[in-house]
């Protein structure tokens, strides 16, 4: 029993590892795009932040990179991980309402996918007992907002 814990465990770590650091590769590019490129260059990749204020648009691309480096970081403090997780999930809800509202349909599976995405690794972090139990409230607030 306790070499399946430790397997199911592994492989739980490898799955947090691999989809954080795909999804901090890809909000380090265009969260650098957003702060960085051109407003021509960000319209012509129909990136979502050319539809609101410019200081706006760049702040939010520095948010996305650092939520790609807390991705990071969250590979080994998994408050950090989740935390990330759920700011870009709602980075992505706020894209999605942008592009639905501009008419940009096509962007949309790449909303969900991220969203998906977010979603996994936090509840990947979330898993803390090997017997499937979700934590309690107090076990919760413990591990994300630091009670003791």
């Amino acid at each position: 029993m306790i070499e399946r814990r430790s397997f199911t465990g592994a492989v739980r770590r490898a799955a947090i590892a691999l989809l954080s650091i795909a999804l901090a590769v890809f909000f380090g590019f265009v969260g650098y795009m957003k702060a960085f490129a051109p407003l021509a260059e960000l319209t012509k990749h129909h990136a979502w932040t050319v539809h609101l204020p410019e200081a706006l648009g760049r702040a939010i691309g520095w948010t996305e990179i650092a939520c790609a480096l807390l991705l990071i970081v969250g590979i080994v403090r998994p408050r950090w991980g989740r935390f990330s997780a759920l700011l870009l999930l709602v980075n992505q809800l706020l894209a999605a309402a942008v592009h639905f509202s501009q008419g940009e349909m096509a962007a949309l599976p790449q909303n969900g996918v991220i969203i998906a995405l977010c979603l996994i690794i936090y509840r990947l972090h979330m898993h803390k007992s090997m017997d499937g139990q979700i934590p309690s409230a107090k076990d919760w607030r413990r591990d994300n907002l630091g009670e003791r």
